[in-house]
């Protein structure tokens, strides 16, 4: 039996399952793209470093290895007594690298004439006011082979800090939001999303204040060290909904 469906009836049948697919792509675009303002804040926070990461090394060269050696290890031996004698705990001194290598004559016959030993040491100073006095003994004990590698200073526990870096970042992403929803004539909602990402940079010493140290050891003066302020930055992005 045939049945005959007029092309009116097809039609209209067309119709509602476009429309119905337009609205299941509306919903889906809603669900991925809610009506939402997106704006990132940034909070700065500065305070002093409370702990300074120093960097020595000794420095040898002698006609044998054998030669480089022992005389490496007396300076350094000296070197972590001298430390340590200042109140630097065992677990805050630690050995970076050792390397012993060959010099060789500058001309063509490419002779080895010696031996050169680095040994490199990390010491954590965890009383920066210490940190002067630590560095004049370490190169007093040392000698002419020690090394100041460089410093730099840290926030032992920058929780706090960040903490308050969180509330200036959130309160500069939300005081765009709401300028936002202002200008585009809405009402701001609750967040939707939030992300953080922080900054916390060691504070190198510059390199102007590195030769002032080495001036003030040649003098036989007091070594100046100066730590400053470290400033702490957080950015935040923020998803808030608009009604």
């Amino acid at each position: 039996m045939f049945f005959y469906c007029p092309r009116p009836f097809f039609s209209v049948l067309t119709i509602i399952l476009m429309s119905i697919q337009v609205m299941a792509h509306a919903d889906t675009l809603d669900n991925h793209h809610p009506r939402s303002i997106h704006v990132s804040g940034i909070g700065k926070f500065s305070v002093a470093p409370d702990k300074a990461d120093l960097t020595l090394s000794v420095e040898v060269q002698a006609k044998t290895a054998e030669a480089a050696r022992n005389q490496a290890a007396s300076a350094m031996d000296a070197l972590i007594k001298a430390v340590k004698n200042e109140a630097v705990a065992d677990k805050d001194i630690q050995t970076r690298s050792v390397s012993l290598y060959p010099n060789y004559s500058p001309d063509t016959t490419n002779k080895i004439i010696g031996y050169q030993l680095s040994n490199q040491v990390a010491i954590c100073i965890r009383d920066i006011n210490k940190a002067s006095a630590i560095i004049d003994t370490a190169v007093k004990a040392g000698g002419n082979a020690t090394r100041v590698q460089g410093i730099s200073f840290a926030v032992d526990n920058p929780e706090p800090t960040l903490s308050k870096a969180r509330d200036i970042a959130y309160a500069n992403a939300k005081m765009k939001a709401e300028q936002y929803a202002k200008l585009a004539g809405v009402n701001l909602g609750s967040p939707l999303h939030i992300s953080e990402g922080s900054d916390i940079a060691p504070t190198p010493m510059p390199y102007g204040e590195m030769r002032m140290m080495k001036t003030a050891m040649a003098n036989g003066a007091s070594t100046p060290v100066q730590a400053g302020e470290q400033e702490v930055t957080v950015t935040v992005d923020v998803m808030f909904g608009i009604q």
